[in-house]
């Protein structure tokens, strides 16, 4: 009987283990946590619900603050060779949840009755390691959770006073406010609009909206840990007259997002999106920056 010598033995087992170690799944990519702050402006002040500010608009109106909040989702950082990377949105129970975050700037303070006491201002989440030169994310709420129940669904998708209807979904931005031309109420809400009734078998939801009105924000030059991202409520309405409501029937005071409303033709062009015959451009928008 012949046996194999030791140096030929061990050579096999070694060989062996190579082979075993080439099946093994590669560790997962190191993660980081991330913070990403948003703070909120009327021009070069901070927003603050309690406020007056002045010279607002073309007008120049007097505006004081009733509400300010908005819905995001689809977080990116854009990594130096261009490439998206999705920001995982923690769930905390109250501000994030399924990947969508509510960004609220109003308290109870001055005219803001539908505010709450807290307040947020920070999106937090996690990465893949890695340097980051921007930032995109979604304004809205995602077609796939807009048209559930309010009064079912969890924070922060579970607050009544930024829901419409089944049909229309969320309210994906509600920026209220008072002027001296409009003491009952400039409003700004924008939202889904012109939304299709249920599919047949359904109660509830929709076969459609033919304005969705998602604004996609897109920040170069955003560096994580240094940059902040800024709503800034003057930019919002720079080529609006918040004194005045156009005389149009069936309009909202302001801007519900309705097609047949020309005070939202203005603020519409400044989100970005698509408004009567002008096509949408996201490029062109100017309520959102980096700084």
């Amino acid at each position: 009987m012949r046996f194999a010598s030791s140096s030929g033995l061990a050579l096999s087992l070694a060989l062996l283990g190579v082979s075993g170690c080439g099946d093994e799944a590669p560790p997962p990519p190191a993660t980081r946590a991330v913070t990403i702050p948003v703070e909120a402006r009327v021009g070069s002040e901070l927003f603050a619900c309690g406020r007056t500010y002045s010279k607002v608009g073309t007008s120049g109106a007097s505006y004081e603050p009733m509400d300010f909040r908005v819905y995001v989702h689809a977080v990116r950082l854009v990594s130096d060779s261009g490439q998206e990377v999705p920001v995982a949105l923690t769930n905390d129970g109250t501000w994030q949840r399924d990947g969508v975050a509510l960004l609220d700037f109003a308290n109870k303070d001055g005219l803001c009755a539908n505010g709450t006491a807290g307040m947020n201002a920070t999106l937090k989440g996690t990465v893949p390691e890695g340097h980051y030169t921007g930032l995109r994310f979604t304004l809205g709420v995602p077609e796939s959770l807009n048209h559930g129940d309010a009064t079912t669904s969890a924070a922060p998708l579970g607050d009544s006073t930024l829901f419409w209807n089944w049909r229309g979904g969320y309210v994906f931005a509600r920026i209220d406010g008072r002027t001296g031309g409009v003491p009952t109420g400039y409003y700004m809400h924008l939202g889904s609009t012109d939304c299709a009734p249920p599919p047949a078998g359904q109660t509830s939801g929709t076969a459609g909206c033919a304005h969705e009105n998602r604004v996609e924000v897109r920040l170069e030059g955003f560096t994580l840990g240094s940059s902040k991202v800024v709503m800034d409520l003057a930019a919002l309405f720079a080529d609006s007259n918040l004194d005045t409501n156009a005389a149009v029937p069936n309009t909202a005071g302001g801007c519900m997002s309705q097609q047949e409303d020309p005070d939202c033709a203005p603020v519409f062009a400044r989100l970005g999106l698509a408004f009567g015959d002008l096509a949408a451009n996201p490029a062109g928008q100017r309520f959102i920056r980096a700084e």
